[in-house]
């Protein structure tokens, strides 16, 4: 496996603390995992993305179903976890410069998600999607990390000039959205749908004036450089399951139909690069597309709690009609057939 392949362990080793200081042994799940434990003293350690997944879901079974597991892990997230891009972060001249530096350079952090920030007007738009197949409930604990993450640094920053921001998140709401409170003056809104991911609107005029406390713009140039060749590496090296990422992209996408063209601006690709990786797998995007819309279909049919026009919604058909006709010419029967037909 490349050494791009490999994530950050710092992440495990935090929720094992968390989870050790609450008095739960954490060797099973570790053991289980793979994850050798004397990996885990090491700030540089690199484990496999397999590792991390397992390790999260297992550590998670081990506390009990804890649901704030991702947001307890954020609030102990700082510069200091990001090594050299964190003292980038800190030398550059204002926060907005910080957050561009580590959008920048985020695939050398945490290579399973990209970050990206945008001016729009007033205000500036962070938004983190991931660029590598991700479960479901570990990209949600992912999310929650980094969201906590972001409040807690930049209240740091801040203190008395935190403003009220908006942190809109594509899955539902939890059952527990109180613990969200802890974000204030953040707002959360969630089930907003599209595309998995994490997008905050914030005041950019404030984030453009606020120094960081150790602005050196010597310093930064020759972090920068640094950072430059890591990148190219990184990028020269780099190797992915393309096919499993678009399948997740698409499986997980809420009222929307993601195209060829979306997917391959978030991984940084041309379009036709992306057919060539597919192509490769042995396959093409209209093909996954067509069989995993097909797929979620079927499941929300036959659980039969959702009516025709619900799931043409949710699989971003605008016309229930062209749903109905899609579905007929690939199974043979209307949903509503399909349907009854799968009720004892």
């Amino acid at each position: 496996m490349s050494k791009n392949n490999l994530v950050p362990a710092r992440y495990v080793a935090l929720l094992v603390q968390i989870l050790e200081e609450q008095g739960i042994d954490c060797t099973p799940a570790l053991g289980q995992a793979g994850v050798p434990r004397a990996s885990l003293r090491h700030n540089d350690a690199l484990l496999s993305p397999d590792q991390v997944i397992a390790a999260t879901r297992l550590l998670t079974e081990a506390s009990g179903g804890q649901r704030d597991l991702g947001m307890r892990i954020g609030a102990t997230t700082g510069a200091g976890q990001f090594g050299e891009l964190g003292l980038g972060m800190l030398s550059c001249a204002t926060v907005q410069d910080g957050l561009d530096l580590c959008a920048r350079y985020y695939v050398l952090v945490t290579p399973s998600f990209s970050m990206r920030t945008r001016r729009v007007g007033s205000v500036c738009e962070l938004s983190w999607q991931p660029i590598q197949p991700v479960p479901y409930d570990v990209m949600v604990l992912a999310f929650d990390l980094t969201l906590m993450s972001f409040h807690t640094q930049l209240q740091g920053l801040l203190r008395d000039d935190m403003p009220g921001y908006d942190a809109h998140l594509f899955s539902p709401a939890p059952p527990d959205t109180q613990r969200y409170d802890a974000l204030k003056p953040g707002r959360c809104h969630f089930g907003q749908g599209g595309l998995p991911s994490l997008r905050i609107v914030i005041d950019a005029e404030v984030l453009s004036r606020t120094p960081m406390p150790l602005a050196h713009a010597a310093n930064l140039a020759d972090i920068c450089q640094r950072l430059d060749v890591k990148l190219i590496h990184h990028l020269e090296q780099d190797q992915r399951d393309w096919r499993a990422w678009v399948t997740m992209m698409l499986t997980e996408a809420q009222g929307h139909q993601p195209t060829q063209d979306e997917l391959a601006a978030i991984v940084n690709v041309s379009t036709s690069t992306l057919a060539r990786h597919l192509a490769a797998q042995g396959t093409t995007f209209r093909e996954l597309a067509n069989e995993i819309r097909h797929e979620r279909a079927c499941q929300w049919l036959r659980e039969g709690r959702l009516r025709v026009s619900d799931v043409a919604e949710l699989l971003g058909y605008t016309d229930p009609a062209n749903f109905i006709r899609a579905f007929k010419a690939r199974s043979g029967v209307s949903p509503t057939q399909y349907s009854k037909a799968q009720r004892p």
